[in-house]
């Protein structure tokens, strides 16, 4: 893995929510949280456990200048500083987070191709970046959509987002034949160029991309010898984490100071093997802290980070099945007593007498007994019945047995 998480940008702690930029809009607000924010870097939008979407481009960052409200494009911005970004999606909300990394070697799918345009003209801004005048050859552009920059038949730089598509009032998207304005921001490695190609990619559509588990901070580790260890960890304050065993998870090694704090991605195919509290094997972290992990590697130090996860195509898992409401023998009527497995008519019929007669049943079993259940049938009476307690006209009350 060659990942590397640089930096983190929560929406809804910066002093201004949004700032407006003349053509292009609001600009929402976030403030650096952890690490930088490093203008051009790839992002993962998160919003609670899930991540929504992956592979944007920090296009475009500004800042406010100091006693005035006009902007200035920044390049980078450190820990707890207010940015304004641009990434190619008007949904971000407060609670959102981007999470900010690089790769230089695991890249977005371009295999399916979306659309075509022409380069016909290019521009420059020194707060919004680059933009090009571009006439689409086929299919269309998209507001947003993962683009190539084209030269000489060959990809220039890496996977952009659309910023902003005009044409020339804002737009979603840009059919064929019908001219218009892509803006790229500052994620060109190098300036378009007049006859530059623009090639847009389809990419799936999905409710979200992985469900978060949690993460947690590994204190100490017990090599196995067998190629597994079981590591010490603890949830960090005012955090949460529920993980499961068999659950995928990632190893992080942080690096640098809280001022600018990074962490590669050793692992990112690894399996939880096992979850334990106080010794004790469980299925779930659910209402931990502090617990023991299983997992299939060696390469695991304290302060590292363990991550789980979800992915999408993994169905989630189902909430439990609610508990069974029970019939009650000494007060259920007729049609409820029916629904008991081994209760025909007739035994309903002699249930309803008996019990009308001596008062109830001082349990399941005797309640069986007495309506003629073979014992294979009473048990299957378990999970399924119970008995009140009730007072016998002989023996006054008697305390119920399930």
């Amino acid at each position: 893995m060659t990942e590397v998480r640089v930096g983190l940008i929560e929406f809804g702690k910066a002093l201004n929510d949004s700032v407006t930029l003349p053509g292009l809009g609001e600009l929402p607000g976030g403030q650096v949280s952890a690490g930088r924010a490093v203008r051009g870097a790839r992002a993962r939008l998160r919003r609670g456990d899930r991540v929504l979407a992956d592979n944007l481009r920090l296009g475009i960052m500004v800042r406010k200048k100091f006693f005035s409200s006009d902007v200035e494009a920044v390049t980078d911005a450190g820990f707890l500083k207010d940015v304004f970004v641009a990434v190619g999606r008007r949904d971000l909300a407060n609670g959102d987070s981007l999470e900010l990394y690089t790769d230089d070697a695991v890249g977005p799918d371009t295999s399916r191709q979306d659309g075509v345009g022409s380069v016909q003209a290019p521009g420059f801004d020194q707060v919004t970046g680059f933009h090009a005048s571009v006439v689409v050859r086929e299919g269309q552009l998209r507001f947003g959509a993962l683009v190539s920059l084209v030269r000489g038949g060959r990809a220039v730089g890496e996977p952009m987002r659309v910023l902003g598509l005009f044409g020339p009032g804002p737009l979603d998207e840009l059919p064929a034949g019908r001219p218009g304005t892509v803006l790229l921001g500052f994620q060109c490695a190098v300036p378009p160029m007049a006859g530059d190609t623009l090639v847009a990619f389809q990419e799936p559509s999905h409710d979200f991309l992985e469900r978060r588990e949690g993460a947690v901070v590994v204190h100490g580790v017990t090599d196995l010898g067998n190629g597994s260890v079981v590591a010490a960890v603890e949830v960090p304050e005012g955090r949460g984490a529920a993980f499961t065993t068999g659950s995928p998870a990632r190893v992080l090694r942080p690096i640098g100071t809280t001022f600018n704090e990074r962490s590669t991605v050793l692992a990112g195919d690894l399996r939880i093997l096992s979850l334990a509290r106080d010794g004790v094997a469980v299925r779930t972290s659910a209402g931990s802290r502090v617990f023991t992990v299983g997992l299939a590697t060696r390469d695991l130090r304290e302060n590292d980070i363990i991550e789980a996860y979800v992915p999408f195509s993994v169905p989630l898992a189902a909430p439990p099945a609610p508990a069974p409401v029970l019939v009650d023998v000494n007060t259920a009527p007729g049609p409820e007593l029916a629904t008991l497995p081994g209760l025909t008519p007739s035994r309903v019929t002699t249930a309803l007498e008996l019990r009308q007669r001596q008062g109830g049943f001082p349990d399941v079993e005797a309640f069986g007994v007495a309506i003629g259940l073979q014992p294979h049938e009473i048990v299957r009476l378990r999970g399924r019945a119970t008995a009140t307690r009730v007072a016998f006209r002989e023996t006054g009350v008697r305390q119920l047995d399930i």
